[in-house]
């Protein structure tokens, strides 16, 4: 705030005009006593030693004449005035929180990584105007980023656009542990309400998937990788009753005919290809490779067999 030496300053803002800015930001920051408020407004210049603490109370009722909602001090305030609402915050009532829910997961499941970031960005926005605190959280809990964290959402993307090599520690699922890795950063994707890191595992020398939740900690980062041969793999498939606007990134259609459509998809590894496959269900039929198709034929008989157990 500043600090007004002298009255001729304030020939451009009336005295009550400059209490009633001042107030008003001290009650967003904070309840107050009448004292407190008189020191800061003695403190500003704005108020003289003599004056009664009427004019405070005028004060008070001039910003309620604005819109603003303020409590009486009592005992059960610890004798504080405590702002409740004012004309510059957003009334969002749960109902339409619950609209917003819907209309954001069909809206999400088609976004990629860097929409969804703004889409968090504008919940964060749009909460910070909100005066009641469980609205402010039912809102931001929307964002499909609420657990995440976001700084290191965005050096990953960095890291991405420039192939850093990484080194980092991850916790793997089946041994709990989390072990150092050297990973070159190709690109961060977000699937199924989930963010995942694909890149090039030096010690494995293959492409593979990360989910960033299970980084613990990236101990470095280097400019330049080191040779990396990132083998993709190409799947033919058909699909039969199916949209054309479900085809996802990588994916081409090569043919169409009335029964579906003949789709030749490029995923980053193996283990992407068959979750996407697997996803089609009985839609979906393998073309080539052969050997992926035996994979897959593998791999059903092998959920068949569990779910029959």
């Amino acid at each position: 705030m500043i600090k007004t030496s002298e009255k001729t300053e304030l020939n451009q803002i009336s005295l009550t005009g400059m209490r009633a800015l001042v107030l008003l930001g001290l009650l967003m920051e904070a309840p107050r006593t009448l004292e407190e408020i008189r020191d800061v407004f003695k403190e500003l210049n704005v108020m003289e030693d003599s004056n009664s603490s009427d004019i405070l109370r005028i004060d008070l009722n001039t910003l309620r004449t604005m819109g603003c909602e303020i409590t009486k001090a009592n005992a059960k305030t610890k004798y504080r005035y405590v702002l409740t609402k004012h004309p510059f915050t957003l009334n969002i009532t749960s109902e339409e929180i619950s609209t917003l829910k819907k209309v954001y997961k069909k809206i999400k499941n088609s976004s990629n990584l860097l929409l969804i970031l703004k889409y968090d960005e504008l919940f964060k926005k749009l909460a910070n105007y909100i005066g009641d605190n469980n609205v402010r959280e039912e809102l931001y809990g929307i964002s499909a980023l609420k657990n995440y964290e976001i700084n290191l959402i965005n050096d990953l993307l960095d890291d991405c656009k420039e192939n850093k090599l990484l080194k980092l520690t991850y916790l793997s699922v089946p041994s709990k542990e989390a072990k150092e890795k050297e990973i070159t950063a190709l690109k961060l994707v977000y699937q199924n309400d989930k963010i995942y890191l694909y890149g090039y595992d030096h010690q494995k020398q293959e492409s593979v998937v990360l989910n960033i939740k299970r980084i613990k900690s990236i101990l470095s980062r280097i400019i330049g990788s080191k040779g990396i041969d990132v083998k993709t793999t190409r799947v033919k498939f058909f699909l039969k009753s199916f949209g054309v606007t479900e085809i996802q990134e990588g994916e081409t259609i090569t043919e169409t005919s009335e029964a579906g459509f003949t789709v030749e998809g490029v995923y980053h590894n193996e283990f992407l290809a068959i979750q996407r496959i697997l996803s089609f269900g009985s839609d979906c039929t393998v073309i080539e490779p052969e050997e992926f198709r035996e994979k897959i034929i593998q791999k059903l008989k092998s959920m068949r067999k569990i779910y029959h157990e």
